[in-house]
């Protein structure tokens, strides 16, 4: 008999059109994955709520370009679980009932929430400025940016849940993302604590990625207008290389140049961190730049003509599975159809720990 593999699960706001940050922050980190664990990858339109819940009529559309993206990235169906949220209800009924033993306060005091709040409440105030919200609030019904929802508060407590449900192992994050595991592993700690052991204790799966600049120099980021979508067209994509902050002391071609965050250059060479993905021999470039051999023009042609294939067959691969009507769809009920069973067995459990069948 082959040793059991752990599980792994994690999930994707299917808000929009995937980046550069998306695929190797995790994307590409996920297909790896499939290699060595049993992995449960869903579409988290349900977490998706907790913040744009007032803006849902591109959502469906999301949802299928976004998987239409992990498939043409290389994520295999065959060998994995590829699922939507929403298409497996225990995820909502495992909260509720996870909800009723999470303290306030580890909502209240979630550092991830605060920055959220923070950074949400400037858009708002920016959208209001220009007098966006208050057309909403004319149109009737709440201010479309209004985030101080009980949604948006326990959403940890949904998180805990669709990691909980799979008795999921191993859950893929960054460094700044542990804190997001460390509560679910509290959450599933206090469970087990007043009905006996259930739960498993998930544990961080620490995961190397590399770090994806925007265009600006500051994190890739839709918010902010600098991302590279990862089926970007020749013509987008010159255009965007071609406007990419690299080093504002290197005024000439041969200039010495500052291609590595630093006190000359905090963000560091945007174009430079991209030819470290994606240009064999990207530390010759790094000398030639900091040599003053290496114009920023001259560089920014040499990395369209690195990216130019990788982006092209990610485009022609993704042609192939739009050209399928209705795969998606297939694929997602499929996916379904395999995790629902695991998830109503844990949920049976819970049920039987509290009394509540």
């Amino acid at each position: 008999m082959p040793d059991r593999r752990e599980v792994v699960v994690s999930g994707m706001r299917p808000t929009g059109r995937l980046h550069l940050g998306n695929y190797w922050g995790a994307l590409k980190n996920w297909i790896a994955l499939t290699r060595s664990y049993d992995c449960y990858f869903f579409v988290a339109d349900w977490h998706m709520l907790t913040t744009g819940y007032s803006d849902t009529g591109s959502l469906q559309a999301n949802v299928r370009e976004m998987v239409l993206d992990w498939l043409a990235a290389g994520l295999d169906p065959a060998q994995c679980v590829i699922f939507k949220q929403s298409d497996v209800p225990e995820h909502a009924e495992l909260a509720l009932l996870l909800g009723m033993v999470t303290p306030l306060s580890w909502l209240e005091n979630n550092p991830t929430w605060k920055e959220q709040l923070q950074e949400l409440a400037k858009t708002k105030l920016s959208k209001a400025v220009a007098g966006e919200e208050h057309a909403a609030e004319e149109g009737g019904g709440a201010s479309r940016y209004e985030i101080r929802t009980f949604g948006f508060l326990g959403y940890p407590v949904l998180q805990a849940a669709d990691i909980l449900l799979y008795r999921g192992e191993r859950v893929p994050v960054g460094q700044d993302q542990l804190p997001h595991v460390e509560l679910s592993r509290e959450i599933a700690r206090k469970f087990n604590s007043v009905y006996g052991h259930v739960l498993p204790e998930p544990q961080p799966l620490l995961t190397r990625t590399p770090k994806v600049p925007g265009t600006d120099g500051r994190k890739m980021s839709k918010s902010y207008g600098n991302t590279l979508d990862i089926r970007e067209t020749p013509e987008s994509l010159k255009a965007k290389i071609m406007s990419m902050y690299t080093d504002p002391k290197k005024v000439r071609a041969n200039d010495p140049g500052h291609p590595d965050p630093g006190p000359d250059n905090p963000p560091g060479c945007v174009v430079y961190a991209l030819h470290k993905l994606y240009t064999p021999g990207w530390e010759k470039i790094g000398e030639d730049c900091r040599a003053g051999r290496l114009g920023c023009v001259a560089d920014k042609k040499n990395l369209i003509q690195s990216v130019e294939r990788p982006f092209a067959d990610f485009c022609r691969a993704r042609e192939g599975y739009a050209a399928s009507p209705g795969r998606i769809e297939e694929i997602l009920a499929e996916g379904a159809r395999k995790a629902r069973p695991v998830a109503q067995a844990t949920l049976q459990e819970v049920r039987r720990a509290m009394r509540v069948l």
